[in-house]
């Protein structure tokens, strides 16, 4: 399932994405010693651009899926995870 989120992920058919890894990756450099979730939590609530670029993606990815084969959020957000450090050169 993981590399079919990646998949998703590599043809996200929104825009905006960049901008929520870039926000995100704030909230980590601001907050070191945070972990990923509280750095997601707080550009999340935050509102804006990010957060709905990141809403498009989930619905939107939804339906790339079976209605029986739904990907955990907690995947999709290991994943998210990932594009961040990527974005970030880790």
């Amino acid at each position: 399932m993981i590399e079919q989120i990646r998949a998703v992920f590599a043809d996200p058919q929104v825009s905006g994405l960049d901008r929520l890894y870039a926000a995100i990756n704030a909230a980590r450099d601001l907050a070191p010693d945070s972990d990923f979730q509280a750095c997601y939590d707080i550009v999340m609530a935050g509102g804006g651009p990010e957060a709905e670029a990141w809403i498009s993606f989930t619905v939107n990815t939804a339906m790339r899926f079976s209605i029986d084969q739904q990907p955990e959020p907690e995947q999709f957000l290991a994943v998210l995870e990932e594009v961040c450090d990527r974005h970030r050169g880790l």
